[in-house]
């Protein structure tokens, strides 16, 4: 592991990044996983073991990213902060073993948010992701809060007994998504369905209290009626953040679809 590699200089505290790899002295494909917590709290450092070096074991090197939060900056910072890491990456990720020439984005909640709109937006061919794999992820800012009323699925236990926080409002720094439609359009992967740059996985649980698994699907199918190519996992039973995704099955459809995207010969 290589701790705390500063890509981004800015006025408050760089931006670094945390490089986890197998025992392996081969130049190694690169994820860079985004962590969540509704764009607003956690760190680069979650979920390290049964997630970032679990991955990391199945073959991977996992460049993992820290980017700016709502307390900081609303959209579109954390994007710019993220695309920032993957031209990072493509220009130094050989000094540290890294396959540098497709990179691909990976992410929970609403890193899987960054890792999407990584893939399906942007200019610049160094900041955008050559593939995405994304778990339990938003893809309509405004329509999330409604399909999580309709559906009265049980909250995830990080969230019970307390009121639920305007999420999708503070990234965009308004007091809530229903005055800034256009904003909320803009910052909605599905909204940038026919511009994917690569393969997307999407992995989402059926019980999400938090995210209904609607809007995987809705993506999943926007994705396939513009020609990409999109894969959906739908896992039974499972909220927002469930340790079934640290499970074999979720790890492994991950790390096999990002080994398959990223691996020469692609």
């Amino acid at each position: 592991m290589v701790q705390a590699l500063e890509y981004r200089a800015l006025e408050h505290p760089g931006l670094a990044l945390d490089i986890h790899r197998p025992d392996d002295d081969r130049q190694l494909p690169c994820v860079a996983y985004f962590h969540g917590g509704g764009w607003a709290r956690g760190s680069r450092g979650d979920n390290l073991e049964p997630r970032l070096r679990a991955l990391a074991a199945l073959g991977l090197a996992v460049a993992s990213v820290s980017y700016r939060l709502t307390d900081l900056a609303s959209h579109p910072a954390q994007l710019e902060d993220a695309r920032a890491a993957l031209r990072w990456l493509r220009a130094n990720g050989a000094q540290h073993g890294l396959r540098s020439d497709r990179i691909g984005a990976w992410g929970a909640s609403a890193g899987g948010w960054i890792a999407l709109m990584l893939a399906l937006t942007g200019e610049d061919p160094a900041g955008r992701a050559d593939a995405a794999a994304a778990w339990f992820a938003v893809s309509d800012l405004s329509s999330v809060a409604a399909q999580r009323d309709a559906a009265g699925l049980p909250l995830p236990p990080f969230l019970q007994g307390r009121a639920v926080p305007d999420m999708e409002a503070a990234l965009l720094g308004v007091a809530s998504v229903a005055e800034a439609p256009q904003a909320a359009a803009e910052a909605s992967p599905i909204t940038h369905a026919a511009t994917a740059n690569g393969p997307i996985l999407l992995i989402h649980g059926d019980r999400d209290g938090l995210v209904n698994c609607a809007q995987s699907v809705a993506l999943h199918e926007a994705l396939v009626r513009c020609g990409h190519d999109s894969q959906l996992l739908l896992v039974a039973g499972a909220n927002h953040e469930d340790p079934a995704f640290h499970g074999p099955a979720v790890l492994g459809a991950t790390a096999g679809f990002l080994q398959a995207q990223l691996s020469p010969g692609v």
